[in-house]
């Protein structure tokens, strides 16, 4: 960005804006994150209780009428919760993300070409545009992976049930 023609209250606050709007997607993301681990491990629970469950009606010693269609019916949801969890788990691991402000280090060759602060903020304004947008393909795409996490979670315990169904009328 050239910055010469604006005054030095006007380019300070475009890189106060460009801080703060990288410290809002900061919030946002540790919030989503924070989502995607709690259903992560709910989901991650309702499958594991569900194996269990698929586990013991496979027990030959149970004589529990229609054991083949709940094991069938169970595994089922089980598969839909495990694959939430691990797309919810996925957006919470580590990725590149940007923070506001900039280590004092990156001002070095400015400093040693002896440039004024005024000078500097349309480059700053630009490399604060750049993390901007490299943190919203990660936003974007984290968004993704939990929308389809939750989904497959949230629909789980519908896909046992109809399996379940669909497999009792079957005679399995």
């Amino acid at each position: 960005m050239d910055f010469s023609k604006i005054d030095d209250i006007f380019s300070r606050e475009i890189v106060r804006g460009g801080e703060a709007y990288l410290d809002g997607q900061l919030r946002v993301a540790t919030s989503a994150d924070q989502r995607a681990s709690s259903l992560a491990g709910m989901f991650s629970a309702a499958a594991t209780a569900l194996l269990a469950a698929t586990v013991a009606l496979a027990n030959p010693s149970w004589n529990v009428p229609g054991h083949g269609a709940l094991m069938i019916g169970a595994g089922a949801a089980a598969l839909m919760f495990l694959i939430g969890a691990v797309l919810c788990l996925r957006v919470i691991m580590p990725v590149s993300f940007w923070l506001p402000g900039c280590e004092p280090e990156n001002w070095e060759p400015d400093v040693a070409a002896g440039k004024r602060l005024h000078d500097c903020f349309g480059e700053r304004a630009d490399h604060i545009q750049e993390q901007i947008a490299a943190n919203l393909k990660v936003i974007e795409s984290n968004a993704w992976k939990f929308r389809w996490g939750a989904s497959f979670g949230i629909a789980a315990p519908f896909v046992g049930v109809v399996t379940w169904g669909l497999a009792s009328v079957c005679g399995w």
